[in-house]
């Protein structure tokens, strides 16, 4: 529903947005979803290289803008969930809440 609570999607490398089909299927009725092919995915353009976390954190909150979220919640699948923990760091009053899936607190090895 357009009134319930926007939640957002953020998936994998190598992935598209059609990987939350079922699960927006599930939610539709009780959140306002949010899936995207982040920049170098599915249906999105290539944009500049080199990628990085922030730049995909920036492009999503680059679409929240655009779609008038000002709050949400943000539901990350492996690097999915970097992008949703940056933008938390970026924009915390933002982020109502997140799911982490499969991910971790950053990129590279223990030491780094």
């Amino acid at each position: 529903p357009k009134n319930g609570p926007a939640l957002v999607f953020a998936n994998s490398l190598g992935t598209d947005l059609r990987i939350w089909d079922d699960v927006v299927d599930a939610l539709s009725s009780t959140f306002n979803i949010v899936t995207y092919d982040k920049r170098g995915h599915g249906l999105s353009g290539i944009g500049d290289a080199p990628y990085d976390v922030a730049l995909h954190a920036n492009d999503l909150i680059g679409l929240l803008d655009y779609l008038g979220l000002d709050q949400v919640i943000i539901c990350g699948l492996s690097v999915g969930g970097l992008i949703a923990q940056k933008v938390t760091e970026l924009v915390p009053n933002r982020v109502r809440g997140l799911i982490l899936c499969d991910t971790a607190a950053k990129l590279g090895d223990y030491d780094s």
